[in-house]
């Protein structure tokens, strides 16, 4: 089943239903098209050229594909148009491009993967009948987050907003235990890699917030 933002173009809606695919129009939370046959999930992120090339102007891009990484473990960035006619139209710089691409590779936890594909808009549409058809017939297994979450102090971790697997696990080895955790101050929380202030104030004030409605009882730890 393939799932477009209502946002979409209703022209590659009808293109895929004439591909013979299953769609349907929603608001999606992140990305614009969410592929998901029972718990497997891919989610694609489509933009064209210039949309792109805005993206890269305003730093939109690399908030959307963290956004994109954070919440599934494979996605798709997909780029439709001439980059080329584009870059000498607008008179955009290309290392700025080749930097952005690096960008989005690197800056995403490892092992959350964004393949970027160029492409134009019907072979898009077959790109995502393509992908729809692999995760349908199995030929891609992606494991759904939730259930890659084995020990429960990580699952307790991912529950607050902005904390994935490995930043929980980071939590964890540099504290030692959830206890430590939720008695560190923002300074001591900070101290983590990835964990900046903003989030760090975030994690000590749900924690404190948790001990004040225990009537004032400590975790154990």
């Amino acid at each position: 089943m393939i799932y477009v933002d209502s946002r979409e173009p209703e022209r590659i809606v009808a293109k895929l239903k004439r591909l013979g695919t299953d769609v349907v129009v929603k608001v999606l939370d992140a990305g614009d098209y969410l592929i998901k046959h029972t718990h497997y999930e891919v989610a694609i992120e489509r933009k064209d050229v210039n949309d792109f090339l805005n993206s890269i102007a305003d730093g939109r891009i690399f908030r959307q594909c963290h956004s994109l990484s954070a919440r599934y473990p494979l996605s798709f960035l997909i780029i439709v148009g001439d980059l080329d006619e584009a870059l000498e139209d607008r008179m955009f710089s290309r290392s700025a491009v080749i930097s952005a691409i690096v960008s989005i590779a690197v800056k995403n936890d490892p092992g959350q993967l964004i393949p970027l594909i160029f492409s134009n808009e019907d072979d898009f549409c077959l790109a995502l009948r393509s992908i729809d058809r692999r995760l349908r017939e199995g030929d891609l297994r992606i494991l759904p987050r939730l259930q890659r979450v084995e020990r429960p102090e990580v699952a307790m971790l991912t529950a607050i907003p902005g904390i994935g697997e490995k930043k929980a696990e980071r939590l964890l080895r540099y504290f030692g235990s959830v206890y430590r955790i939720a008695n560190a101050s923002v300074s001591e929380l900070m101290r983590v890699s990835g964990i900046g202030e903003k989030q760090a104030r975030l994690i000590y004030r749900i924690f404190r917030k948790n001990m004040d409605h225990s009537e004032g009882t400590n975790l154990v730890p």
